[in-house]
Formats: structure tokens, sequence, C-alpha cells
């Protein structure tokens, strides 16, 4: 059985997360006046994609931070903080080891995110994804997320050539 359990940074405090996922296309925007749709590319080839980050990284404003675990194991974080200029809940991270993904785990961290966000008054719960993390993208869009903008240079002045596009997502609080 998967405890989800809130983490704390004295314990948890840079602790690495190792992002991976292969990918089979990406998205690129179609856009009619204020609104824009997402369109599917597939790539030749599966590609392969990996990068880290950490735990309570110093640009977050006092994250909240869940691990999902397995007999004493863990298995997934959700990493999230109010941004109180807004009123908005970012999600920073989320993250699902290779071995435990397709079991309802990232469902049931972004279930105790939206959890927390409500605690906190939050009008709605944003993050960011890659347009070429289809995986990512289509589990957000299942969970309820819609695309709400982009930024074509966000990580690199080659990201549209990349089809690396940082997508910004964003799901209502009721």
């Amino acid at each position: 059985m998967v405890e989800i359990k809130e983490l704390d940074r004295k314990n948890w405090k840079n602790y690495e997360l190792p992002f991976s996922y292969d990918t089979d296309g990406y998205y690129s925007f179609e856009i009619h006046n204020w609104d824009f749709k997402l369109v599917f590319h597939p790539y030749p080839t599966v590609i392969h994609k990996t990068f880290t980050d950490h735990l309570f990284g110093e640009w977050l404003a006092n994250p909240t931070v869940f691990g999902a675990f397995y007999h004493n194991r863990l298995i997934g974080v959700i990493e999230c903080f109010l941004e109180s200029w807004n009123n908005r809940f970012r999600i920073a991270n989320l993250l699902v080891w290779d071995d435990f993904r397709n079991q309802g785990i990232g469902k049931m961290l972004i279930q105790k995110a939206e959890e927390a966000a409500e605690n906190s008054n939050a009008r709605m719960i944003v993050l960011e994804t890659q347009t070429c993390n289809r995986n990512a993208v289509d589990f957000y869009l299942a969970m309820g997320f819609r695309p709400i903008g982009f930024d074509l240079f966000c990580y690199t002045n080659s990201d549209p050539d990349k089809e690396e596009v940082r997508l910004e997502m964003a799901k209502q609080l009721v």
C-alpha cells in the first residue's frame, strides 16, 4: 500500500530528483486570437531525456513537499508552494520513479497537492512542463489541467529548434 507523507526540509533538503522519460513526439501550438491548442507531432524514433533537480531549492518560496512511500521506500514526490502575489499554487516538481509509473501514484500526489492548494485558499494550481514531454502533458490533461501559456525561450535560445518549449498548464479550483 502506498502512503503519502509530508517531507520536512531538514531531512530532505537537496535530495536529488533523477528525472527521466521517453518521448515519441512533441506538441506545437496552433494560435487563434487569444486561444491556442496543442498539436502533436511524432518523432521518427523515441527520444530519451534526463535531467536532475533537488528538493527544497533556494528559489522556492516556502515549499511543501509530499512523498509517496511503498514499504518505507520513497517512490515519488510532489513539490509545491503558494505564489502569494497572485494566489496560485505552483507545482514545481512531480516525479514518480520509473518502476512505479502508471500505477496511480502521480494521481495520488496531484490530489494531495490539490488538497494543500485548497487549504491555502488558492484560486488555481499551475505548473510547467516541456512540449516534448508527451507523457507529462497527456497526464496533466487527463488530470484536468489545461494549457494557459508558453515561453519559447525559457531554457535556452534554441528551445523551439529542439521542440522543448516551456508549457504552462493550470487547473482552476472551485
